[in-house]
């Protein structure tokens, strides 16, 4: 991912900033079979990185384009069977067919099912799907938008286009579903982690690094794969506010500033809040009363950072937790270990 402004599409809506995107490769998708990908292969429909343009690149098969390209003259429609990372219950799809103009499929659809059985292609290939998304238009080099209605847990998508063309990616926005009844007592569990159904619902900037980067999984690769703020110049800090998964007591924090080396935040300090009204805003973020779990701290560039006993309240259970980072710079991964 380029180090440079990644400020979200303003005509997003909600469901992409409240929930998790649970198909793309950074949180374990995979791409099981398609009808064809003469042009362009389908793995690149599930890149987390965004869709680039290489006017030059050309390969064996004529225009190298980063999305999924089918070949011309398809007389129904092409597909893909595509694995969820994180399973759970989908709210809704981003299709986004940046760079394709003249070659983009005028229409698409998704179906999903739930098959926690590890099923072979050919299972999947002969099972009754659901359509959560029906028939629907698509335009040229642009991202659109469409809600899931459905309340059901899925595993696996089929997407189809009609007739054929490229889409650059396939972005899937959702709740995780974790059964907790299956934990081990007294184990700890990330529950700040993308795949454990934490979110990043709230950050006071978001201009170098996608707010979201901190609570993926394993470490950053690059300075691009974290949260960075832009350069403080006034009064103030930079802060970021965690929904975690489940309500879960803090007994270890961990704060990685892998890559940042000239840029890290100076010091920290973590406040957690018990909040079980509606969705957390700038507003009801202003009159909330948050309690102190770790104390403004100093922090190190390029080193991982764990507390355990300069951690205080951790008898308490807590919904959200705040990063507060002074005054500004960027953290790659930020985990809460907590017990249930």
């Amino acid at each position: 991912m380029a180090h440079g402004n990644t400020a979200e599409d303003p005509n997003a809506p909600q469901f992409t900033k409240e929930f998790a995107e649970l198909l793309s490769d950074k949180v374990g998708g995979a791409v099981l079979g398609c009808s064809d990908q003469w042009f362009a292969a389908c793995v690149n429909l599930i890149k987390f990185a965004p869709p680039i343009w290489d006017a030059e690149k050309f390969v064996d098969t004529g225009k190298w384009m980063d999305g999924w390209e089918t070949k011309r003259h398809n007389p129904e429609y092409d597909w893909c069977i595509l694995k969820l990372g994180m399973t759970g219950v989908i709210k809704g799809f981003e299709i986004d067919t940046s760079y394709f103009t003249g070659n983009y499929p005028p229409y698409a659809s998704i179906e999903a099912i739930c098959d926690d059985s590890s099923p072979t292609f050919k299972k999947l290939s002969e099972s009754k799907w659901e359509e959560v998304l029906v028939k629907s238009n698509l335009g040229s080099s642009c991202k659109q938008y469409f809600e899931c209605r459905s309340e059901k847990r899925f595993t696996h998508l089929r997407f189809k286009i009609y007739p054929d063309g490229g889409v650059a990616r396939l972005r899937v926005y959702g709740q995780v579903v974790r059964d907790w009844s299956l934990m081990i007592q007294g184990e700890l569990v990330d529950l700040a982690a993308i795949e454990n159904g934490g979110i990043v619902s709230l950050c006071s900037d978001n201009f170098y690094g996608s707010k979201n980067n901190i609570i993926m999984p394993g470490r950053s690769v690059n300075m691009g794969d974290g949260w960075e703020t832009k350069r403080r110049r006034g009064p103030g800090y930079d802060w970021l506010i965690v929904k975690l998964g489940e309500k879960g007591v803090v007994q270890r924090i961990e704060v990685d500033t892998n890559w940042f080396k000239g840029n890290f935040p100076t010091c920290c300090s973590i406040d957690g809040i018990n909040y079980e009204g509606p969705e957390m805003t700038q507003e009801s973020l202003a009159k909330t009363n948050w309690t102190e779990i770790l104390p403004k701290t100093p922090l190190a560039g390029h080193t991982r950072h764990f507390f355990q006993r300069e951690l205080t309240n951790n008898a308490s259970k807590f919904t959200h937790v705040r990063l507060n980072i002074y005054p500004d710079g960027g953290v790659s991964r930020f985990r809460v270990h907590c017990s249930l």
